[in-house]
């Protein structure tokens, strides 16, 4: 749909502990597993929420195409047909009253 979606990037900075305990070292390891999620989690809803705001802006558009635009070019077409339709039968009315004059000055000839 065109919404650019941010992402968020995490920079490990090395650190010169010396070697941790197990338990130690497997908190540490959740903790990270837990931040990637939470990350995640914050991409997905700013991404959720812009395409939510795309959404209501592209209804905004439709309902002015349906309720608006639309009858507008509609009602346009009808008066052109209509208009049109009152040129051809003036232009046949026309075209058979210069026949009907020609026929009666003797100048027409079936042909």
């Amino acid at each position: 749909m065109g919404v650019v979606a941010p992402s968020i990037e995490v920079v490990e900075t090395p650190s010169h502990t010396p070697a941790l305990p197990l338990e130690v070292s497997d908190i540490q390891l959740k903790r990270k597993e837990f931040i990637e999620v939470v990350i995640a989690l914050a991409e997905y809803e700013k991404e959720l929420m812009l395409l939510g705001a795309e959404i209501r802006r592209v209804k905004r558009i439709v309902v002015m195409l349906e309720k608006v635009l639309i009858p507008r070019l509609l009602n346009t077409i009808r008066y052109l047909l209509m208009k049109f339709d009152e040129m051809e039968r003036e232009e046949r009315i026309r075209s058979m009253k210069i026949k009907a004059l020609l026929l009666q000055r003797g100048g027409f000839s079936h042909g």
